[in-house]
């Protein structure tokens, strides 16, 4: 009996001793995981002082793998946050160093961070994930089939989140709106619906981010039906009147997107009263404001006769014809594509109007631009006048001759760009033999 109970009491012994040996084991191993991972952070610290960290360094010291590792549920709140915060600044590298992230298996564990507790780590993870998308927009499909969108909307819905959060969410969003080589988002009505909701946010930047994934959305044409479905026009336009330049430009830039829809899509941005916005707008000190607003005449010229009318009867030809002789190069560019688009229909008193306002001079100089469009649209249109009706022949030839064009169209003739050419031989055959 003794002999059994000296047995038993060895053996609880024995048990006892070999579950605290498993624990020091496990608890040495968690120290370790934790010096790794602290040691990767480290690294990472020392590297922030890089403009681009060292990939080579990176690789060999499996920093990347140990930080990635590091987002996982076993470890603390604040060594994820940290991981992430660091994967975020190696991200900002290039796009070799976002796709060895992913590569990794980030991706994944970074979405899972949205929706954690601890507003830290979310708010990393978040900030990661828009860092690997604006240096490497290639993984924008693989985080959308992870279920990324549908995690950021549910932020956006929380009546709790706060405002630098949903800041974060909207410019991730705007980088997932960016129009992919492969496809457009599945869930783009869902995204566009959340978009309309930031619309209305008091945020200077959170508006701007947000106008710029409509503008982004509104690449697709097929998009564009959708977004007038939501109503989100009007309220674009009345952005237009923001008193921060860059909510404006964002809206700009979302409604020339828009207006390069069907006749249809351009006709429900003057029924929302576009022009009178835009009129105003013209007076604007900022020159990359009015070069917005001529890109979108553009577009709405580029429509029906009557909304070329639209736009003269607005007074806008005058105020494109005030930026066709200003001396911003830009400025001028734009102002002659537009002029030239409401000029198709060849109305004889409109191209008069066009000559006697000093328009041809004008156009002649920027027959020096590098840009091609710009060369035809300019001789299409000097083609245009001198051919409308013999009437202008003499008066349209004898400006080109001293303006110094004719020479810069006879070179013409050999551009390598053979619409170019075709119509520069065309002037000079026709109308200088």
């Amino acid at each position: 009996m003794q002999k059994r109970k000296r047995r038993f009491l060895e053996k609880g012994q024995n048990l006892m001793m070999l579950r605290t040996l498993r624990l020091e084991k496990a608890k040495k191993a968690e120290q370790q995981k934790e010096l790794t991972i602290n040691n990767a952070l480290t690294k990472c610290k020392l590297t922030s002082s890089e403009v681009v960290p060292d990939i080579n360094n990176l690789l060999k010291n499996n920093t990347i793998g140990n930080l990635v590792e590091s987002l996982g549920h076993g470890n603390r709140n604040k060594i994820r946050a940290n991981a992430a915060d660091a994967l975020a600044h190696i991200a900002s590298g290039s796009s070799e160093h976002s796709n060895l992230i992913a590569k990794a298996g980030a991706v994944p564990r970074l979405i899972r961070l949205i929706q954690s507790p601890d507003l830290e780590v979310s708010e990393m993870g978040i900030l990661c994930l828009g860092n690997l998308l604006h240096f490497a927009p290639n993984l924008r499909d693989f985080m959308i089939t992870n279920r990324v969108v549908q995690k950021l909307i549910s932020i956006i819905q929380a009546k709790r989140t706060c405002t630098l959060m949903l800041s974060h969410v909207t410019w991730v969003l705007r980088k997932l709106c960016i129009s992919s080589p492969t496809s457009r988002p599945d869930n783009v009505d869902e995204i566009a619906q959340a978009l309309n909701v930031l619309l209305y946010n008091p945020e200077d930047k959170i508006l701007e981010d947000a106008l710029m994934a409509v503008r982004n959305l509104a690449h697709e044409n097929e998009t564009i039906p959708m977004l007038l479905d939501l109503g989100v026009v009007p309220r674009i336009i009345y952005l237009l009147e923001h008193p921060n330049v860059l909510v404006q430009n964002a809206a700009l830039q979302a409604l020339i997107n828009i207006a390069s829809g069907s006749e249809e899509q351009i006709q429900e941005l003057l029924n929302n009263n576009l022009l009178p916005h835009l009129s105003a707008l013209m007076s604007n000190s900022d020159p990359d404001i009015r070069c917005h607003v001529l890109r979108i005449l553009q577009n709405v010229a580029d429509g029906n006769t009557f909304q070329r009318q639209a736009i003269m009867n607005a007074g806008l030809l005058h105020k494109t014809l005030e930026c066709l002789k200003g001396d911003a190069i830009p400025l001028k560019s734009a102002a002659a594509l537009t002029i030239s688009t409401l000029a198709i229909d060849k109305d004889k008193n409109l191209l008069y109007y066009l000559m006697r306002q000093g328009v041809i001079p004008e156009l002649c100089n920027l027959l020096l631009s590098q840009e091609t469009d710009i060369i035809y649209n300019v001789l299409d249109m000097l083609s245009t006048m001198l051919d409308v009706d013999p009437s202008f022949l003499a008066e349209v030839s004898g400006i080109i001759e001293w303006s110094g064009a004719l020479n810069k169209i006879r070179m013409l003739q050999s551009n390598e760009q053979e619409e170019i050419a075709v119509v520069a031989r065309k002037i000079i055959s026709n109308y200088f033999p």
